[in-house]
Parts: structure tokens; C-alpha cells; sequence
């Protein structure tokens, strides 16, 4: 028996800040992905870190069980630090891949309550696009349909440590914004409601520098004044990690994004990463 469990990761966020008092983010899933397989044709782990060694035991310990007879193998398009919900797609996979190879029922809550224990979470295993509470695991709005968006990936180099920062940020939750918070919030329930890439690549580019208060990034600003240049929609950037993308309508052209990105890439000495595709959130199971 062999089962292999897909789960997207991220570019960053759609947007992401603090309304009424609480922390919110918006999820960005796209076509990179974290994949388990667990079977009963091999044994041993390979390729868990800290955080899915946990989630598999927090799982195993849900089900009141401490021995897991199955091989399990973890691999991942997503890089660590950089804001790509790589922890949080790890986590969703491995959590549904145990659960699946031992024939248990599972929900995007039970997911998240495990995820939410270890740290906080992006919900790129829930499906569509969701604004949710990153800390307490509550989802505020859910919408299946996505616009059809693809991002040139810049990464600005380092890697960010997310629970540092966060608990950092909630020290710091006195310098918000609280209307222009409100308002990039606004924009962005209302592009998701209409499907408009346009309004949601300006929410996210709010978002962005709205967070340089919280996570500098000292390259934003040239970034997206030369992207909007090239005809770019918008800039999102991982608000605690070290990614930026410049988004595009679906139907704009890969290789000329890919020379424009290029280009800025060598202009402001960051690392192009490549286009990926918003796509929805979700987890993905297969029996082989």
C-alpha cells in the first residue's frame, strides 16, 4: 500500500496584517509543492525535519497511538526561511498522509490544529484562497475560485526565522496602521468576491508596504517602481520571510515576464527564482 499526499506552498502572502485586534493573513498558494509518500514498501524516515517529525507525532498521538509501521518520505520544491509556507505545507502533508495510510477521516480543521500547535500557519492546505487568523487557526473567509495570476519570484536573500518575528511583531502591533489596514482589507475581500486579479495585485501590493514597518525590505520600492515599469499589476512579499512576487494577468507572456524579471534581478542584485502560478489552496492524496 502506497499513499502520496501533495500540499502547494506559497509566494508570501495575498496580504496580511492585524484588523480589530487580531492578526489575519491571506493565502497565496501556488505551484510548488511539498510531497509525502508513506507505504508499507519500505521503512524508515527520510527527509522530515524538526517541525514534521513533530507533526507526526502530534498526529499519531490524536489517534492514540505512539508506533507508525509504514516508511515515510518527505521532498519539497519549497525553499526553508524564505516565506514559501514550506513548514506549513510539510506539516499538512505529513499530517494527512498518516491519517490516510491508516485509514482515518481528517478535516482541514483537524489539520489545522495540529499546524496551529507548532506554529503559526499558512493555510495553503485549505481550499481556494483563505483569510484566516495565523495564530489561532481561525478562518474568517473562504473563496474556491482564484484569479487567474501568475508571479515572477524574487528572492532577497537570508532566510527569516517566522516565530521570532512574529511574537516581534505582536510587541510591535502598536505602529499599525488601523485604517489603511482597513482599507487594503476591503480591496482585497472585494477583489476575491469579483475575481479581479487587478484589484487583488493592488491589495497585495498594500499589503506589502504596509509591512515594511514590521519586516523591512530595503529592495521594495525599486522593485516594484521597475515592475510596474515592465507592466507588472502588483507586488506581494512574504511578511516574514524574503521573497517578493511581481504579478501578471494569466495571459501575459512567460518569456517576456522572464526577461523583464531577468533584468531586475541584475539591477538590484537579487535572485530571479522563476514564475509560478496562483493556483488553489488544497491537499492533494493518491493511492498507488
Amino acid at each position: 500500500m502506497k499513499i502520496v499526499v501533495r500540499v502547494p506552498g506559497s509566494c508570501g502572502e495575498l496580504v496580511q496584517g492585524w484588523s480589530e485586534g487580531s492578526p489575519f493573513l491571506g493565502t497565496c498558494p501556488i505551484n510548488k509543492y511539498t510531497t509525502v509518500e508513506v507505504s508499507s514498501d519500505f521503512s524508515g524516515r527520510y527527509g522530515l525535519g524538526e517541525k514534521s517529525l513533530l507533526a507526526l507525532s502530534l498526529t499519531l498521538s490524536r489517534l492514540g497511538k505512539t508506533d507508525f509501521p509504514y516508511g515515510i518520505r518527505l521532498t519539497s520544491e519549497l525553499p526553508r526561511g524564505k516565506g514559501m509556507a514550506s513548514s506549513s505545507a510539510d506539516i499538512a502533508a505529513v499530517v494527512v498522509a498518516v491519517m490516510e495510510i491508516l485509514g482515518q477521516p481528517w478535516t482541514e480543521q483537524f489539520i489545522m490544529d495540529i499546524a496551529t500547535a507548532i506554529e503559526p500557519t499558512d493555510g495553503v492546505f485549505c481550499p481556494g484562497i483563505v483569510l484566516m487568523n495565523h495564530i489561532t487557526g481561525q478562518v474568517l473567509a473562504g473563496y474556491r475560485q482564484v484569479p487567474a495570476m501568475q508571479a515572477a519570484v524574487f528572492d532577497l536573500g537570508g532566510t527569516v526565522n517566522t516565530c521570532e518575528l512574529h511574537a516581534q511583531v505582536i510587541v510591535d502591533k502598536s505602529k499599525i496602521d488601523s485604517q489603511a489596514m482597513a482599507a487594503m482589507l476591503a480591496v482585497f475581500r472585494e477583489a476575491m468576491t469579483a475575481q479581479d486579479g487587478a484589484a487583488l495585485a493592488r491589495a497585495a501590493t498594500q499589503s506589502a508596504f504596509l509591512n515594511q514597518d514590521n519586516l523591512y525590505k530595503q529592495e521594495l520600492t525599486a522593485l516594484w517602481q521597475l515592475g510596474k515599469a515592465a507592466g507588472a499589476l502588483g507586488v506581494n512579499v512574504a511578511h516574514s520571510g524574503t521573497v517578493i512576487g511581481l504579478w501578471w494577468p494569466a495571459q501575459a507572456g512567460q518569456e517576456e515576464i522572464s526577461r523583464q524579471a531577468e533584468d531586475i534581478a541584475r539591477q538590484l542584485a537579487v535572485s530571479f527564482r522563476g514564475i509560478v502560478q496562483l493556483r488553489p489552496g488544497g491537499v492533494e492524496v493518491r493511492r498507488a
